[in-house]
């Protein structure tokens, strides 16, 4: 098959059945992070939620590094190749990425060992921080898969697997609400089982069709690594913003902070799972849509997309504004310090991120890494001091304030982006003509 054919984008009806089976995905993994957080919230204590949120802080910011490092230029770069050497560029990868995280957890696990020795921490502590440690190994492992199986077109297969990792999850936090305690131990426990479970179940999956072919992974990563260094600036610099705020608050002000935020947050969830499973799928598709057309019908379909699930988004959030009272103190069992604040300021931050996540993709098909990382650090410098100087006045709300500001410049900075490359495809059409 030749590169054109390799990076031909699906017909209109598979792209329909693909999105809805990646829409119906994470309404599945939206659905079980809601009910573990629920469970957690109902039935522990602040401080074991917020260590539980603290170590998932930790995972998305490892998954964004590995996203930004192996699966993002791997979505951009592997479409374009024949059957065969796509394969063995998975593969080889995989086996290559494998071998680091055995190596890298094994000698992550010594922190630890050295903090319980040294007094740095408690013994509950040392050991959330070892059981994080092992979700985190897990966690990458299981996402590259996901996102070899996007990278294929199948995310049926990719459902399968999350519904099996979701089904062991839920078990798992089941038994952190009302098995024995600490509770936070089973609860960081069930992340680790249930990605161990899902991350098979993926494998099984691509062994069978078109299975894994190793080999020497040092030209595919010199191949990948101009976008991926940049990439990981980016996505290191974005997260520094857009996660670290829970360590800000722990260590400023108190778990119980922590725990008021990311309960306001839960009720937001879906839409913000939504955003981003729909991105995962886009960034493969963007880069075929972008092969085989030009840059301004790539950011009309990319607004088309991020429209449509901003309508539902919007629909969502009214409904939980008006059953806000049921959803908190019926359901959650929880008062939430300054709940409508944080209700109102976590669904503008959805919307800015919505439309920022989903345009994005657009620059990752044009390569535009490096300008992006740029765009990100100056957004993250103006999240960073409003929310840090902000904590006096505002209290944990400043965190979502200073993440707010810092979206809508990262947003902007994309759009300026995405113009100027409509501005120069359109430059250069006359030449070509000619």
């Amino acid at each position: 098959m030749s590169a054109p054919e390799a990076v031909a984008s699906p017909t209109r009806s598979g792209l329909l059945r693909q999105f809805s089976t990646t829409v119906i995905d994470q309404v599945v993994l939206s659905g079980a992070n809601f009910i573990v957080g629920l469970l957690l919230i109902r039935q522990t204590s602040d401080t074991d939620y917020g260590m539980f949120v603290l170590v998932q802080s930790a995972i998305a910011l490892l998954i964004s590094g590995q996203m930004a490092w192996l699966s993002s230029p791997l979505a951009v770069l592997a479409p374009g190749k024949a059957p065969a050497l796509k394969r063995l560029m998975i593969g080889a990868v995989e086996s290559s990425q494998r071998r680091f995280l055995r190596r890298a957890s094994a000698l992550a696990l010594v922190v630890p060992v050295l903090g319980y020795f040294l007094h740095v921490w408690t013994g509950l502590e040392s050991m959330v921080v070892a059981f994080g440690i092992a979700a985190c190994w897990t966690a990458l492992q299981r996402e590259y898969l996901r996102g070899v199986l996007l990278i294929y077109g199948r995310p049926q297969s990719m459902l399968c697997a999350d519904l099996i990792n979701v089904a062991v999850l839920l078990i798992g936090a089941l038994i952190a609400a009302y098995g024995p305690r600490p509770a936070v131990l089973w609860a960081v426990a069930a992340l680790i089982v249930s990605a161990l479970a899902g991350e098979a179940t993926a494998r099984r999956s691509l062994t069978k069709d078109p299975g894994f072919e190793t080999g020497d992974s040092t030209s595919f990563w010199k191949e990948m690594r101009p976008l991926a260094v940049w990439a990981t600036v980016g996505a290191m610099t974005y997260w520094i913003y857009n996660q670290s705020y829970n360590y800000v608050l722990a260590s400023r002000i108190d778990l119980t902070a922590v725990a008021d935020v990311n309960a306001a947050r839960l009720l937001l969830m879906p839409t913000i799972v939504l955003t981003v499973g729909v991105k995962t799928l886009l960034v493969p598709t963007a880069a075929s849509w972008l092969a085989e057309s030009s840059v301004g019908r790539l950011i009309r379909r990319l607004l088309l997309f991020a429209t449509g699930i901003a309508l539902i988004d919007v629909v969502y959030c009214v409904f939980l504004w008006i059953f806000r009272d049921l959803l908190s103190h019926d359901l959650m069992h929880k008062t939430i310090g300054n709940r409508d604040m944080l209700l109102v300021l976590w669904a503008i931050l959805s919307l800015i991120a919505l439309y920022r996540d989903l345009l994005q993709t657009g620059l990752f098909a044009l390569r535009k890494f490096r300008s992006l990382a740029g765009v990100t650090a100056l957004s993250a410098a103006f999240s960073l001091t409003i929310m840090w100087f902000g904590l006096e006045r505002w209290g944990p709300a400043a965190a979502l304030i200073g993440q707010v500001a810092g979206e809508t410049i990262n947003l902007g900075g994309v759009i300026v982006l995405l113009a100027l490359a409509y501005r120069t495809e359109r430059a250069k059409k006359p030449a070509v003509l000619r």
